[in-house]
C-alpha cells in the first residue's frame, strides 16, 4: 500500500513539472492561444510614399486575412505594438460592415495614431527600427496572431508567401487589401530621400540635388528637375541614373537667390509624381536646439487641454528672439518636411532669448499652432527641426527606446550631452 502511494505521488510529480516547463518554455499560459482563423498577413512599418489611406495620408500599416471559411468581426478585438500590453488598442464595435473580414479575404489596419479617421485607424503607430504586432480577441487575453519584425525599409513591406503560410518575404510594391504577390492598385510613382547639398549655400556652391525614385508596377520614362532663375525663367534638367538614385548639379547663383525647384518622375503608364521645395542661397539659419523631449507621456504632464501627450522642447541660446513659425518639424529623416508650424501665431510661435517652447506632437493641429501633426514613437526615431525652405536642417536628434514619464534632453542646455531625467523640465532649463 505504501508503495502504491508512492508511485502515485512520483507520477504526480512528474505531471506537474511537466505542465509548468511547458508554459514557461513559452512565456505564455496555455489559455492563452486562440482557434479564431485569422492571421497578421502583410506589414508596412514605414511609409513615406508607398500608399495613402482615404484621407491621401502615407499612414503605417498592417493587413489581417481571414483563413477560414466564415466571415469575422474583428470590432471588439484588440491590436497591440507591445505583447506586454495586450489591451493597447480595442477596435470599435460600431461599423461591422468596416470590420467584418469575409473568408479568404484581407482588411487593412491604419497605425497613424488618428483614431478619428474610423474604425480602423489605431491608437498606436509601428516603428522601423523593427518591434511586435498583435491580433488579441475580444477578453483581451488570448492572441490570434503576433510577429515581430526587425528593422524596415521604407515603402517595402513584408508578409506571408503565400498568404497565411509561415514563409515571411518583402515585397518591394506592397499590396495592402489584396493577396501577397498579387496585382496591386495602381500606383504612381514615388519621389522619396531627396537630400541637397553642400549644406550650406553661398554664391560659389555648385549645387547638388540627389533624390530617390522608383515606380511600383511600371517603368519611369523620365526624372526631371525644374527650376526658376532668373525671375521667371523655368529650366529643365534631366536627373542623372546613378548606382541607386539620382542627381542632377545647378548652379551657382548669386547671395539672396531664391531657386524654386520641382522633381517631376512620370512612368511608361503616364503616371506623374512631383516633389517641390526651394533653394535659398546665403540663408544662415537661427541657432536652436532640440533640448529636451518626451515620447512616452502617461502621467508627467499635460498640455492647456489637461491631455498628456508626447512634447518637444526647443531652445533658443542665441541673443535675439526666434520666430519658429514656418519651420518644419518631422520625426524622419528621409522627409524633414512632415509639418509646416504655421506663421500665423508670431507671438506664439517666437521663443525669446535663452528661452524655451514646447511643441505638442500628439497631431491634434486643430489644438493651436503648438500642436504638430506628429507622434514620437516609445520605440525609438528621429526629431528633426528644419528652415522654412524645407532643406536647412537647423537641429536633429535620433534616439532609442524611451522609459515612459522619463524625459531626455541635453545637459547642460544645448550641450552636446544627452542625459535622460526621471524629473522632467518642459519648458525650462535642464539644469
Amino acid at each position: 500500500m505504501k508503495v502504491s502511494k508512492l508511485i502515485i505521488l512520483f507520477s504526480l510529480g512528474i505531471f506537474f513539472i511537466a505542465g509548468c516547463s511547458l508554459e514557461e518554455s513559452t512565456g505564455v499560459p496555455s489559455d492563452n492561444k486562440s482557434d479564431i482563423k485569422l492571421v497578421i498577413n502583410e506589414i508596412l512599418a514605414s511609409n513615406d510614399a508607398a500608399n495613402t489611406d482615404e484621407n491621401d495620408e502615407f499612414d503605417d500599416w498592417f493587413e489581417i486575412y481571414n483563413t477560414g471559411a466564415e466571415a469575422v468581426d474583428i470590432g471588439g478585438m484588440y491590436v497591440t505594438d507591445d505583447l506586454q500590453n495586450l489591451k493597447l488598442w480595442q477596435i470599435p464595435t460600431t461599423n461591422s460592415a468596416k470590420t467584418t473580414i469575409q473568408p479568404d479575404s484581407f482588411l487593412v489596419i491604419w497605425a497613424d495614431g488618428q483614431t478619428d479617421q474610423g474604425v480602423l485607424h489605431v491608437d498606436f503607430k509601428l516603428s522601423g527600427k523593427g518591434e511586435e504586432v498583435a491580433l488579441v480577441e475580444s477578453n483581451g487575453l488570448s492572441i490570434i496572431d503576433s510577429y515581430t519584425f526587425e528593422a524596415q525599409t521604407t515603402d517595402i513591406s513584408i508578409g506571408r508567401s503565400p498568404d497565411g503560410s509561415d514563409n515571411w518575404i518583402s515585397f518591394g510594391a506592397p499590396t495592402p487589401g489584396v493577396t501577397n504577390g498579387g496585382e496591386s492598385p495602381n500606383q504612381k510613382p514615388i519621389i522619396k530621400n531627396v537630400t541637397i547639398a553642400p549644406e550650406t549655400i553661398d554664391s560659389t556652391s555648385i549645387i547638388t540635388i540627389y533624390a530617390e525614385a522608383i515606380d511600383p508596377d511600371a517603368e519611369l520614362i523620365s526624372f526631371t528637375l525644374q527650376y526658376i532663375f532668373p525671375d521667371s525663367v523655368t529650366n529643365t534638367k534631366a536627373m542623372i541614373s546613378l548606382v541607386k538614385g539620382f542627381q542632377v548639379e545647378i548652379g551657382p547663383f548669386p547671395d539672396a537667390t531664391v531657386i524654386p525647384y520641382k522633381l517631376c518622375a512620370i512612368s511608361s503608364d503616364y503616371d506623374t509624381t512631383t516633389v517641390s521645395g526651394q533653394i535659398e542661397v546665403g540663408y544662415i539659419p537661427p541657432v536652436l536646439y532640440i533640448n529636451e523631449f518626451m515620447a512616452s507621456n502617461d502621467s508627467c504632464n499635460t498640455d492647456e487641454n489637461g491631455e498628456y501627450d508626447d512634447w518637444i522642447e526647443i531652445y533658443n541660446p542665441g541673443p535675439e528672439a526666434v520666430d519658429v513659425g514656418g519651420m518644419y518639424i518631422s520625426d524622419d529623416k528621409t522627409n524633414p518636411t512632415v509639418w509646416q508650424i504655421p506663421t500665423t501665431s508670431p507671438d506664439t510661435t517666437t521663443i525669446q532669448p535663452g528661452g524655451f517652447l514646447l511643441l505638442w506632437a500628439d497631431e491634434q493641429t486643430g489644438q493651436g499652432v503648438l500642436h504638430v501633426d506628429i507622434k514620437l514613437s516609445k520605440s525609438g526615431e528621429d526629431v528633426i527641426l528644419s528652415a522654412p525652405n524645407g532643406t536647412t536642417v537647423i537641429d536633429s536628434y535620433t534616439y532609442s527606446a524611451q522609459t515612459t514619464d522619463v524625459s531626455m534632453g541635453r545637459n547642460p542646455d544645448g550641450s552636446d550631452n544627452w542625459v535622460t531625467f526621471d524629473t522632467p523640465t518642459p519648458g525650462a532649463s535642464n539644469q
